[in-house]
């Protein structure tokens, strides 16, 4: 590895890309952080103006920013057709890369990515930001210490609110899906932050004629990832009603105990039989009941897509980042991550379209 920069260098941040709508979430976190600074921003959208006056920020080209010995690292968030190739263009160049997920329009380009961290041994983390919720940490700490016993049966649940399928930012020409895609892929990070991979997966990915916009991509999802051990189940509503991720939930059943664990509000309910180190019966935790909203509202520069309003989960993610780049400690959420989320992916999807048949990975 070669990007420690250590813990008194005043640490530079840039953007390539602003068209994201966790962008700005982003630009605030680092703006909040002690010792960084932001030092401009690319895109070629006409909306870099307004973004950079928003922020307080440059406008800058990138050769320029690829260039300044100033700044130490990226934020990559474009459209998925350049994900990956400005990333790996930052990399090459010697900056620290954070790229909002999926990194990529696909496993074609994360092993690029992949190639590409191996190459350089530079600092790569992609932006899964839900998984920075204290109940991840939990289930986590619970799954690994094995105080559910022998877990066998997972069942996950998300959703896209907001009335987000139905924009551009869900139906980008070659991506591989729509809401499942872009959003789903944040359940598919924790599934295999708590139980790795799967060894075979089903799926069925529906538009149902009819009965939502015609124009959104999938209405519905359910899929089976397969393990030697254990079955999980995911299923997915690209038109959740709730404005945060409420009823976003992952479940793991034990053969001593259960636990629910959500990431906004952040909230774990956990139930142990008392024979593997917890108290026996019901525990319940809430961080908060009554969060900022996660999305707040439309802007000059996110006219499509209400920005994030909600900071919690973006400055604990650009803590991490930070960590990483100042000490040299491996990328909390490596570019290998953002390669397996997309080959899982992809075979959820060839597998919805053979009528929900095996797809061994």
């Amino acid at each position: 590895m070669t990007y420690a920069i250590g813990n008194e260098a005043t640490l530079g941040i840039a953007c390539l890309g602003i068209t994201h709508p966790h962008t700005s979430g982003r630009v605030k976190a680092f703006q909040r952080m002690r010792n960084a600074k932001v030092l401009g921003a690319f895109d070629t959208s006409p909306l870099l103006d307004p973004f950079v006056e928003a922020m307080g920020i440059a406008k800058r080209t990138k050769e320029d920013i690829l260039s300044d010995p100033n700044i130490h690292a990226v934020l990559i968030h474009p459209k998925s057709y350049l994900m990956a190739d400005w990333a790996i263009e930052a990399m090459e160049g010697g900056k620290a890369v954070l790229c909002e997920k999926p990194a990529g329009r696909g496993s074609v380009d994360t092993v690029r990515l992949v190639e590409t961290v191996q190459k350089t041994g530079q600092l790569f983390q992609v932006g899964y930001c839900w998984r920075y919720a204290p109940s991840v940490d939990k289930m986590q700490e619970v799954l690994r210490a094995g105080q559910l016993g022998k877990v066998l049966q997972v069942r996950a649940h998300s959703g896209c609110s907001h009335g987000e399928a139905d924009t551009d930012h869900m139906r980008q020409p070659g991506d591989i899906g729509g809401a499942f895609y872009v959003i789903g892929c944040h359940t598919i990070d924790r599934l295999l932050l708590h139980f790795g991979m799967p060894e075979f997966v089903n799926a069925r990915i529906s538009k149902f004629d009819g009965v939502m916009t015609p124009a959104a991509r999938e209405d519905a999802a359910g899929a089976i990832l397969s393990y030697p051990d254990k079955m999980i189940t995911i299923d997915f509503m690209s038109w959740d009603p709730l404005p945060w991720t409420e009823s976003w939930d992952i479940t793991a059943y034990g053969t001593e105990g259960v636990m629910h664990s959500r990431p906004l509000p952040a909230s774990y309910k956990l139930y142990s039989t008392g024979k593997a180190g917890l108290a026996e019966g019901w525990t319940e935790w809430n961080e908060t009941s009554f969060p900022e909203i996660w999305a707040v509202r439309k802007t000059v520069y996110s006219p499509e897509i209400a920005e994030i309003g909600n900071p919690v989960y973006f400055d604990r993610e650009a803590a991490a980042f930070e960590h990483s780049l100042r000490s040299g400690a491996p990328s909390n959420v490596p570019a290998q991550q953002a390669h397996n989320i997309n080959r899982i992916l992809e075979a959820l999807f060839q597998s919805s379209s053979q009528n929900g048949a095996e797809i061994r990975l």
